[in-house]
Order: structure tokens, then sequence, then C-alpha cells
């Protein structure tokens, strides 16, 4: 077998495949078995009465040099396997270059190591002395970050021209919309570290919203960042509670009295109420042409301050909806407890022995010793009785709490932010007993205002909130009886002099933007002009003019 391999391992080198039919030379020597596969594969065999230097002569002579290499490698090949080397094929390998052909001859490596040869400079020379430039090798980095660097350093961006000329570049097309940004690439997402404690705060504000709800975590969330800046700035107390910049709205500068009104400028003839006060006729004093059956309405007037933005309206829910997130909330809170008894961070609770259940709870232990067992029951009964009364005096509100919960309820109106005013004319203030309750009843609902006194009527002005104001609506127009009489009043009264029966009148309220008394008092006056001096020195004389000037139809 090895000799077979061999001789078909000499024979496929010398193939010439390519070559036509003349050029095989059938051998004369060998087997009948070789010289048939010889001349079925197309192979040139040496005839054995040549010499090897002839018969190599003439086999190179007949081999291309593009196979001459092929040859070789084949040769060395077989003898790197272990294969005996056929001397008849020994001289092909061992040629100098001079005997094979120009084309082999190019292709052999040269014999001699190269020599290095230096100037006094230090420079490579060659062998004529000439200067051999030789080009430094780039230095190359094999690391993926420094090749990524430079691929993105030698990467540029053509960016678009901002301002296109039409005539220095024909092919310019006005209706392309070119977007620099989206030929831009986009910059690349740097890392975005996630602060320490951060999911620890969050899942403690979850639990805290489950537990008691939004308020409650939004004061702790506003709690914790006050700690975090306080801790950022040592200096700051953090017991200190922030308060925000005061905004002061601009009151709009009150216009002047016009010396005629707008709306009777076109009636006019001369544009003066002076030509009025004539005694003309009406045609001579206004143009009767302006009056038609149109309606000119007046121009509308800004308010003295902005309207309060509408509060959020809660979410009412059915009767049904309360009692199942009350049942959902208690569950939820008893299983939060039973993982802490689970996990031996609370104590657990001790068995509800009661005597009506002592001999299922305790079994055969009652009757061993049941004066004692009794007594323990007793104890232990008496003592969560206790404990229930202690938890209900702890939610007990003090007296002072108690106190500001109530004036909470009654002064403070989230829904109101101006003061509503109220004016009320009463035609008799004189009785000591009303003038004691209209004057007690506004410090108690904390009003300020004034209660001025006069010979022929009196007015009761009143500033605050809506609930005090309605508070003190109810008492002014239900609850004092007006037409009681003092009982030291005399009672041989002449039967003409029937006076009017006395009684009180809402003749104004509204809004305003601030209010324009200090405090609740009462004057009286024994004029009608000083009674109106009053009103004018607080800026109000207008609310004695609309009470002057009120009339009521059930009078």
């Amino acid at each position: 077998m090895q000799k077979e391999l061999a001789e078909k391992w000499k024979k496929i080198p010398l193939s010439n495949k390519g070559t036509s039919s003349t050029n095989v030379v059938s051998s004369q020597g060998g087997s009948k078995e070789e010289n048939k596969f010889s001349n079925a594969a197309g192979i040139q065999r040496t005839p054995p009465n040549i010499p090897p230097a002839a018969s190599s002569a003439k086999t190179v002579g007949m081999i291309d040099p593009a196979k001459y290499e092929a040859v070789k490698r084949a040769q060395e090949l077989a003898a790197k396997m272990g294969f005996r080397q056929d001397t008849e094929f020994a001289p092909l390998i061992n040629l100098f270059p001079g005997q094979l052909p120009p084309d082999a001859a190019a292709l052999q490596k040269p014999a001699k190591a190269p020599v290095l040869r230096l100037d006094a400079f230090g420079r490579e020379i060659d062998e004529h002395g000439n200067v051999v430039n030789i080009s430094k090798p780039s230095s190359l980095s094999t690391l993926k970050v420094n090749i990524n660097k430079q691929k993105k350093d030698a990467f540029q961006i053509h960016k678009p021209e901002l301002e296109v000329d039409p005539e220095k570049n024909p092919h310019f097309d006005p209706r392309m919309g070119i977007d620099k940004t989206k030929l831009l690439r986009p910059k690349r997402m740097s890392f975005q570290f996630v602060e320490e404690g951060k999911w620890s705060k969050d899942a403690e504000i979850i639990k805290l919203k489950s537990q008691f709800g939004e308020a409650q975590a939004k004061e702790h969330k506003a709690k914790q960042a006050q700690l975090a800046k306080a801790k950022a700035e040592p200096n700051i107390n953090p017991n200190l509670i922030e308060v925000s910049e005061r905004v002061i709205t601009k009151e709009k500068p009150k216009e002047s009295i016009p010396e005629v009104e707008w709306w009777d400028v076109p009636l006019l003839r001369s544009g003066d109420y002076a030509d009025i006060a004539d005694g003309s006729t009406i045609e001579d004093r206004v143009k009767m042409e302006k009056i038609t059956m149109y309606v000119e309405h007046p121009r509308p007037i800004e308010p003295p301050a902005e309207p309060a933005p509408p509060q959020p309206q809660p979410l009412k829910l059915t009767k049904k909806e309360q009692k199942k997130l009350r049942t959902q909330r208690r569950l939820a809170k008893e299983k939060e407890r039973q993982e802490m008894i689970r996990q031996g961070l609370i104590e657990p609770p001790k068995p509800k022995v009661k005597m009506s259940n002592l001999m299922k709870v305790l079994g055969s232990e009652a009757t061993q010793d049941p004066t004692k067992l009794e007594m323990e029951i007793r104890t232990a009964a008496a003592e969560r009785e206790q404990a229930h009364v202690d938890r209900n005096i702890a939610r007990k509100l003090t007296p002072a709490e108690r106190r500001e919960k109530k004036e909470r309820k009654l002064f403070d109106d989230p829904n109101t932010l101006e003061t509503i005013v109220s004016v009320y004319k009463i035609n008799d203030l004189s009785h000591p007993k009303n003038r004691f309750k209209v004057d007690i009843n506004a410090q108690e609902n904390r009003l300020t205002g004034c209660a001025v006194i006069s010979e022929g009527f009196s007015v009761v002005v009143v500033e605050g909130g809506s609930k005090s104001i309605k508070r003190y609506g109810k008492l002014m127009l239900r609850r004092i009886d007006w037409a009681a009489k003092l009982e030291n009043e005399d009672e041989e009264e002449d039967d003409d002099e029937e006076k009017p029966p006395n009684k009180c009148v809402l003749v104004w309220q509204g809004s305003v933007a601030k209010p324009c008394f200090n405090r609740f008092f009462i004057h009286d006056c024994r004029t009608e002009a000083a009674a109106r001096k009053v009103f004018f020195d607080a800026g109000v004389g207008h609310y004695w003019e609309l009470a002057a000037n009120f009339v009521d139809d059930q009078i």
C-alpha cells in the first residue's frame, strides 16, 4: 500500500492535464498496470535508459514555470509525511537557479541573507552607497477602544449648507427642505447614575401612601427634602419653616370723575350740563334725534382683584365604596401586622381567654387550679379594658387643639379669598340690648366695620369671611327682635305720634379687594353730616349714600 501511494504522489506533480495528446509519451518501462495507470492519467514517464541529469533537464524543459512551485511543494510534503524520495526526481528539487527556466528562477528566494549597510550618519545604504528610503511602519493599535477612536476621528460629517446660491448650484431645488439637525448624528446618551437611597425612599413613600394616604406621604417627602437640604448646608436649622415670598397685587389707579359722563355727551348739544340748568325747552337742550328705541349697554368694568382659581373637587364616594375601601385598608394593615409577627419584630398577642370560652381554650388545664385561672382571666380582661380607655384618652384632643379646630371650622374658609362686605340699614338702634348684640357678635365672628347711629336711621357695615358674614346676617335679619320696646319707655305717648315699625334690612352685599376698617366700633352721631364724615374718612362714603337712598318696598 505504501509503495502504491508513493508512486501516486510521484505521478501527480508531473501530470500535464492541460497539454494535448501529442506531448504525452507512453512509458516503456514498468509493469503493465503502471503503464495503464499512466496512460489513463496522462502522466509522462522518463525512459529507463535516459540518465538522471538528462531526464531532469528534459523534464524541467517540459514543466511550465508556474507549475514548478507546485511540484516542489508536493515533493516536500511527501518527504514530511515519511515517504521514500525517488532518486529520479531528487535533482529537480536541488537544481540551481541558473538551470531553471527564467520564470521559475524569478520565483526563487535569494540564497544569501540581506546585508545591513550604514553610513557615518546611521542611514541605511545599498551596495552602491545610495541612501535607502525606508518608510517607517505605522503603529497600529489592536485595542478595540483605540480602533473605534481612530474610526471616529477619521469619520467626517458633511454639514448641510445653510444658504445655497441657486446661480452657483444649478441642481439646487428650493422645494426640498434640508433639516441639518436630522442629518447630523445625535449625541450618544451618557450614563445616568441613580443616587444612593433613591429606591428605598420611593418604597417608603409608597408604603406611607398605602397606610395613611396621599397627604401623609407628601408631608413625609417634604420633610425628607428639608432634611437633605439641611445636611447639604449645615448652617441652616432644619426645624425652621421656609416662608415663601408674598405676592402683593397692585391696585389699579382709580379713574378721575369726568365733568360730563360719556353716555350723556352725544345727547347734549353743547356737551355740558350747564345747558340743562337753563330754563329753555327740552328740544333746545337735548338732541332728540339721538334718542332711539335701541339700548346701549355700558362698558364692562374690570373687577378690582383677579378671581381665585377653583379648588379641586374631592372625589365623592358612595357608602358602599367607603365601606369597601375601609375593609381593604384594615385587611392590608392586619396582613402587615401578621408579617411583622412572623418575622419576630413584634410580640404576638396573648390568647384572649374569657369566662365563657374557658373550657374551649384551655381544656384540661382549666380543671387543675380553677380559682387561680379565674383570677388570671379577670386580670387580663381588666388590662384589656384599661388599654382601650388609654387609647381613647391618647386620641382625645387637648383643650387648645379643640379650640383651634373650632376656630378653623368657623373662620377658615378656603373657598373665599376676598373680603365680603354687608351694609344694613336700621330705623332705630337706640335699644341697649340690641346694640350689645350687634357689637359683641361682630367681635366674636372676627368682623371689622362700624355701626353709625344718627337721628333718622342707623347704618351697620361689617367686613369678613363668608361664614362669619352668613352667621352675622342671620343675627341681624332673624334673631334680633327689632320691634321690642324699652321697659322704662314712657307708656303715656301720644297716639298721634305713631312711628313706623323698627326693622333691619340688607342694603348691599358684595366683595372687595381688602377691608377698609381695622376693628368694629360704634359711633353715636348727633347730625347726619357727622355720620357721613365717619364713612368718608374710611374711604367708603358711598356706603352711607346707599343706605340713605335705599327704599324698602315692604315699608
